[in-house]
């Protein structure tokens, strides 16, 4: 039961509380941030690559940006829904305004990581006059990575990054799973958990349930791994620019 008299009054206190969202959001800062989009050399031979390196660049930055921007307006929202006093408005906050960015937030690191693997692969191959990785065909891509990036000092770097935080780490597999779980299977949300029936052999039935997520720890999480994907983009510049045979004199 609301305990609002009218539609209106609802409406009234939820704006309240969604007016705050864009002062807070602009005033918090988040430490390490400050990082630039590389700077394509003008003066590259060959134009397919600047091609490739442009697309890709502006890709993995978009989507670094992305998640910076994303997780300082789930912070903000944090401190927001700790204002609501009433439980149909603190519902209506989280599941309409804060778990749509939240849900974007987590798919974002592995959009990133596969962006980064396609854009050295591409490059690495395209620095040799080899344009086959353009065409639409599908390709383990990770495993390409590792054929055509290990002989470049920065490429080595990258695959290890790639395999070992990107993918194997435990924050990338955390957002991995949310993303499986919330568009395949049944998942929690941040207002609710989730109750299922799990046979781990043949017979024996069990009913786990798992809690809804907590805003505060998921910050913890995208903060961490956000820096992660930070250094690997700096590195990613590195990588280009030293197949390219580009330097800061030019």
């Amino acid at each position: 039961m609301s305990d609002f008299d009218s539609e209106d009054e609802f409406a009234n206190e939820l704006c309240k509380l969604i007016r705050k969202h864009p002062g807070l959001c602009y005033s918090i800062q988040l430490e390490d941030t400050h990082i630039l989009r590389h700077i394509i050399f003008g003066n590259l031979a060959d134009d397919v690559y600047r091609d490739v390196y442009t697309t890709y660049n502006n890709a993995l930055f978009d989507s670094l940006r992305l998640l910076v921007r994303y997780e300082k307006s789930l912070k903000a929202w944090c401190e927001i829904i700790k204002l609501a006093e009433d439980r149909e408005i603190l519902d209506t906050l989280i599941m309409d305004y804060v778990y749509p960015i939240f849900l974007v937030t987590c798919d974002l690191p592995n959009v990133f990581k596969d962006q980064l693997v396609r854009g050295c692969v591409k490059l690495a191959s395209v620095s040799t006059g080899d344009y086959s990785y353009l065409s639409d065909t599908r390709f383990n891509w990770f495993k390409e990575m590792k054929a055509s990036c290990a002989y470049n000092p920065f490429g080595l770097q990258l695959i290890q990054i790639v395999d070992d935080d990107l993918y194997h780490g435990d924050d990338a597999t955390h957002f991995r799973d949310i993303h499986g779980n919330c568009m395949h299977d049944i998942s929690q949300t941040l207002v609710a958990g989730s109750t299922q029936t799990v046979s781990p052999y043949a017979g024996l039935f069990l009913k786990t349930y798992s809690k809804s997520f907590n805003l505060e720890n998921e910050l913890e999480i995208i903060d961490r791994h956000r820096r992660r994907i930070q250094r690997a983009y700096l590195l990613f510049g590195d990588y280009a620019d030293s197949l390219s045979g580009a330097s800061l004199e030019s």
